[in-house]
């Protein structure tokens, strides 16, 4: 018992710490309204894909996928071979 309720406590404080951080998010952001805006056009590189994102890291985005994959499938592997 004393130990289910060290884990609600434990939970309560986590919730009001990622509320209060929350809440002062609010406060901290509040009039930030003049912002420039970044299209999606920068960031992507445009219709002809010559800048931006997809053409300077495409190979190192493509690379970390494989290896993101290649350690779902090892941590599954291994998860059923012990169980």
């Amino acid at each position: 018992m004393p130990g289910k309720l060290l884990n609600l406590l434990i939970a309560l404080l986590l919730f009001a710490v990622l509320f209060l951080a929350i809440d002062d998010s609010t406060r901290v952001w509040a009039g930030k309204e003049d912002v420039t805006s970044i299209s999606v056009n920068d960031i992507a590189g445009g219709p002809d894909a010559r800048g931006g994102i997809f053409s300077d890291f495409i190979f190192s985005f493509e690379l970390l996928s494989l290896l993101l994959l290649a350690a779902l499938i090892g941590a599954l592997y291994i998860a059923k071979k012990e169980a």
